[in-house]
């Protein structure tokens, strides 16, 4: 995976400022929750609105050794969201959108899904569609146990497209991949590359705006915004159909479409559309270096003694329990999601909410603070009179 220039905008070329966040005590986080050895620098792009944070070094490595992503079984998965007390899957809510944004999509139908890791939500959706082709591609061998369960091998490619590819493809997925890669840019143009004639993209990326733990994410070394996105297909040589930022919480999905007649599609001008994530960008940049003083805030007035458990095992979990000033206090993580119970999360054991621990009588909220209230309100275990809560 080659590396682009930290100096300039990983979309538009144009060069960048001075960094808008800078992470402290050289402490970094992954998009995995573990901690990295490094320092977190984020550059907001005024051309085009892209916001991106400098490639850690020897990414190549990070990513054949070190980024597993659900890699325990094929049935691992994460919860997308809790409906009427019950989990709603990722795979599942992502099968859903993408029938519902792209209409009819029984085969014959080459399908292309890049940046594939399991590829779960693929493999559920050909189970449901015989007539679609799978093809994947992933730039790390670790997934392909996973693969050989519905595609054959000959179908699969790992760090090289093969030649045959070219303008093959009907449609090409990418979901939650494009974020991961410091030459988006040139990536980009490599896809449209393997897509027929009128062939499709569809995209699922982070939006940093409303997701906006990405913007700290070490490995996320693109953070997209509307304008950024739409600044990207285009580069690539594609037609933007749609930019949907309320089908997917926290997400954009993307459909663009390779013109048929050959032409290059005009650049897209939202200069008010760049302005407006500039001035948002600028402020969660505030938000996020004032957060760690705010946990610690909280810590400061409990009992010196005093043990915690930290509602969620994803990122606002780990980054709640890096910003401790004694992360030891930390009995337990709570979450709602089957599959992590019994589990541990940084050498703490996962625990359903209603296995809170009497003796604790704070609990710190690790969620998305747009939607955390709304969430922790339908968990009757962490309504208990007297249990502290702190809201990032």
């Amino acid at each position: 995976m080659a590396t682009s220039d930290a100096n300039a905008c990983n979309v538009c070329r144009a060069p960048l400022g001075t960094a808008l966040y800078r992470s402290i005590d050289g402490q970094s986080l992954t998009s995995l929750c573990r901690q990295h050895p490094s320092t977190t620098e984020v550059f907001a792009c005024m051309v085009c609105g892209h916001l991106q944070t400098r490639a850690i070094q020897d990414i190549d490595a990070f990513y054949d050794h070190d980024y597993d992503i659900l890699v325990d079984s094929e049935e691992e998965d994460q919860i997308y969201e809790m409906r009427d007390g019950a989990p709603i899957y990722r795979t599942a809510h992502q099968v859903r959108v993408l029938r519902e944004t792209l209409g009819d999509i029984a085969g014959p139908l080459l399908l292309l899904d890049y940046g594939c890791a399991k590829s779960s939500t693929i493999r559920t959706l050909c189970a449901q569609e015989p007539g679609i082709v799978p093809h994947l591609y992933d730039v790390s061998s670790r997934y392909e146990s996973f693969w050989s369960t519905f595609v054959p091998r000959e179908n699969c490619a790992i760090k090289r497209t093969p030649a045959s590819w070219q303008e093959r493809f009907d449609l090409v997925t990418s979901f939650f991949s494009l974020e991961h890669i410091p030459n988006v840019a040139d990536t980009l143009g490599h896809i449209a590359s393997l897509m027929r004639p009128g062939g499709r993209l569809y995209a699922v990326v982070p939006n940093v705006l409303t997701n906006i733990a990405d913007f700290v994410v070490v490995d996320h070394c693109n953070h997209f915004t509307a304008p950024s996105l739409a600044q990207l297909v285009a580069a690539a040589g594609l037609i933007t159909e749609c930019i949907d930022d309320m089908a997917h919480r926290g997400a954009f999905v993307l459909l663009a479409r390779k013109p048929e007649d050959g032409l290059t599609p005009a650049a897209p001008n939202d200069r008010a559309g760049v302005e407006r994530a500039c001035t948002e960008l600028s402020s969660l940049a505030s938000f996020w270096r004032d957060a760690g003083g705010r946990v610690r805030e909280f810590e400061r007035v409990l009992p010196i003694q005093a043990q915690v458990a930290i509602y969620g095992a994803g990122f606002y979990g780990a980054f709640l329990r890096s910003s401790l000033a004694c992360p030891e206090r930390v009995a337990c993580h709570l979450d709602n999601n089957p599959f992590l119970h019994g589990q541990s999360f940084d050498h703490k054991p996962i625990l359903p909410p209603e296995r809170l621990p009497a003796e604790l009588d704070a609990v710190l909220i690790g969620l998305n603070p747009a939607h955390a209230r709304q969430i922790i309100a339908d968990i009757p275990a962490l309504a208990r009179p007297g249990l502290k809560l702190f809201f990032l």
